[in-house]
């Protein structure tokens, strides 16, 4: 009978440049740590990624294709129905994991059998700037209910046993981040840590992502937290996220909707000072910063955009005020 592999890695491919991919496939094939079944799920891409796939001779390569496209939580979701290994793998189908990756995360998590997601630092490419986020789990959990998504989803390991415990799967109506919707939605149950050394090279070209994507993944996260942070003190955050969809569906929003938003957040601030003082309070500033603009036309906007209560949630320079006032 054939044994399991320890580590199942997750590889979802859309039409990838052929040498990006590659390169991906190749840093996985090359891994110090040898046991392990690469999942690749083709979400319906041209035919040259088959192609690409079809000329490596390696046997613990496991091939998929959608019959149509599933997208960001469906494509992943396949793999994980049929990943054997204890360990589940994150790799996107342009970045590169280095040689000693597995090896590295293997072992720590045979070591600590309390921890159930592994991240790392990691390298952004081209540019070669070095990433590092909090280690432990308890500055992770706060970092990520109330600052901003601190495991890069490349670099995360997963125990599959605490997958299959919690049923943990992504879910849909968090396509723009599906990596921070899931460590959210789990981050009081399971334990979080991240290595301070650099197993993944992340390419990340600004260019390449359109104004519109950016401020949809913006406020997808600002969302998520929202719900986090309501989730940690037991409060309700309804009123909230409506307000955020009407932000995301391209609907009116007035002053009114500002000064909602604002007073959620600090009342989120005083409760997190009260349970951990000195605990960075962050929100989304891309977000933020637009749904300000979106306000300009209300009378009552120069108001806040100048008010004691704005600046400590977001400050913004003389010139990005005068911007907004200005349509610039």
């Amino acid at each position: 009978m054939e044994l399991n592999p320890k580590i199942s890695v997750i590889m979802p491919v859309y039409n990838t440049p052929e040498n990006e991919f590659r390169e991906a496939i190749e840093s996985i094939l090359k891994q110090t740590f040898e046991d392990f079944e690469l999942i690749i799920i083709d979400d319906c891409s041209k035919d040259y990624i088959k192609t690409i796939v079809d000329s490596y001779n390696d046997s613990r390569i496991v091939y998929l294709r959608n019959e149509k496209n599933l997208g960001l939580i469906g494509a992943p979701n396949r793999a994980l129905e049929i990943a054997r290994g204890k360990y589940i793998a994150r790799m996107d189908s342009d970045d590169i994991s280095l040689p000693t990756r597995f090896e590295t995360q293997f072992n720590y998590l045979e070591n600590h059998p309390e921890t159930d997601i592994l991240g790392s630092s990691f390298k952004k490419i081209p540019k070669n700037k070095v990433i590092k986020f909090p280690l432990d789990n308890d500055t992770i959990r706060y970092t990520m209910i109330f600052s901003h998504n601190c495991i890069c989803h490349s670099t995360a390991m997963i125990r599959k046993s605490a997958m299959d415990k919690y049923n943990i799967r992504y879910e849909k109506g968090n396509e723009v981040c599906e990596d921070y919707g899931l460590w959210l939605k789990f981050i009081e149950d399971l334990i979080y840590e991240n290595l301070d050394e650099i197993l993944v090279l992340y390419r990340w070209y600004i260019s390449n992502i359109s104004k519109r994507k950016t401020l949809a993944q913006s406020a997808g996260a600002q969302k998520l937290m929202f719900k986090a942070q309501a989730n940690h003190f037991n409060i309700n955050a309804d009123e909230q996220i409506k307000i955020i969809d009407k932000y995301i569906n391209n609907q009116i929003v007035t002053y009114k909707d500002l000064s909602n938003l604002m007073n959620y957040i600090a009342d989120i601030k005083t409760r997190l000072q009260a349970e951990k003082p000195n605990t960075a309070y962050n929100v989304n500033r891309v977000f933020f910063k637009d749904f300000l603009k979106k306000c300009v036309t209300d009378i009552n906007f120069i108001n806040i955009l100048f008010s004691k209560e704005l600046n400590g949630i977001i400050k913004l320079t003389l010139f990005e005020k005068i911007g907004m006032i200005l349509g610039i």
